[in-house]
């Protein structure tokens, strides 16, 4: 079975400063979010969690590739489930 492509994209950090920026601090506030979700018992905090390292990843170069690391480091079985998951991209390449 072929290695699965990378969970996010390698890309140049084309985005302008204040979009960076906006993507930061919304994944900063998911990421909060989450660690209210964890202990108020009432909300769960995976989504969060989930919302904010894709702002980030998106936000960053460095966090994408620590992102896609972590996510090699997975059982191929649960990158599937991952991949499977999570909603597909419509231009691949």
């Amino acid at each position: 079975m072929a290695d699965l492509p990378d969970l996010l994209p390698e890309r140049d950090n084309g985005y302008p400063a204040w979009k960076r920026t906006a993507l930061f601090a919304a994944g900063s506030v998911c990421m909060v979010l989450g660690v209210i979700g964890w202990l108020v018992p009432v909300v769960t905090g995976i989504p969060f969690y989930i919302a904010g390292l894709a702002l980030l990843g998106l936000a960053s170069v460095r966090a994408a590739r620590a992102i896609n690391l972590l996510e090699r480091k997975l059982p191929l079985r649960a990158r599937h489930l991952l991949r499977r998951a999570l909603p597909r991209r419509e231009s691949e390449g």
